[in-house]
């Protein structure tokens, strides 16, 4: 049995789409149509028309969707919170489930590695978003951030797979990376569901805290 599954991402710069059929019993994803779009500032304003551009091309409705699978960081506020409510909206309008993916984790899936390595990508403020793999398919623990400076002593001499843009690390050369792809969610949300592995919850995966804070009310001039 094949299932109709959107695949979104704007946890970087790379806003992404893709419109899979996924096979439930063997995980394999098939790719219908896949795009994207770098610019770090529009992924509310391109995110919908990316998917009404991969319907079109497909030949798809919204309402033909059986479920939807989305990244949720780790990454900036915004980027997050406009790919995760939009998954969520699409979810709650159709009935049809929502899974999360780690972002680095599709980027590590992507690679086919069988020996240890990292992903880094660029959390700004001086820092890196990374996250240890024995092998592209399996986390070795959760995803952290730390300065670029600081890395090389937790990692050793593990190979980073990396982003272009990405700060550099001391110490290490990067095995570059085009970038987080909508269809590689959906390809982590279909191996973890076939191994009976849990999915990410679809929830926004900061590492820290925002740049803003709540008011907490009215300061005395006094």
């Amino acid at each position: 049995m094949t299932s109709l599954v959107l695949g979104i991402d704007t946890a970087t710069p790379v806003t992404a789409v893709a419109l899979v059929r996924c096979d439930t019993s063997t995980g394999a994803v098939d790719v219908i149509d896949e795009r994207s779009h770098i610019d770090a500032r529009r992924h509310g304003e391109v995110l919908p028309q990316l998917i009404d551009a991969a319907f079109a091309v497909a030949g798809y409705r919204p309402a033909d969707l059986d479920a939807v699978s989305v990244g949720v960081g780790p990454g900036a506020y915004t980027g997050l919170r406009v790919g995760i409510a939009t998954a969520q909206a699409i979810g709650q309008s159709l009935q049809i489930p929502v899974a999360g993916s780690v972002t680095l984790d599709a980027i590590a899936f992507a690679t086919g590695r069988e020996q240890p390595f990292a992903v880094v990508t660029d959390a700004r403020r001086r820092e890196v978003f990374v996250a240890r793999y024995r092998d592209h398919r399996s986390p070795d623990g959760e995803a952290w951030v730390v300065r670029p400076d600081a890395l090389a002593a937790e990692i050793g001499d593990l190979p980073l797979v990396a982003m272009p843009d990405t700060p550099p690390v001391p110490g290490h050369a990067f095995v570059e990376c085009g970038g987080p792809s909508a269809a590689d969610i959906c390809r982590v949300v279909a191996y973890r569901q076939r191994e009976g592995l849990p999915t990410q919850p679809v929830q926004p995966l900061y590492l820290r805290r925002p740049d803003i804070t709540a008011s907490t009310g009215p300061k005395s001039v006094l």
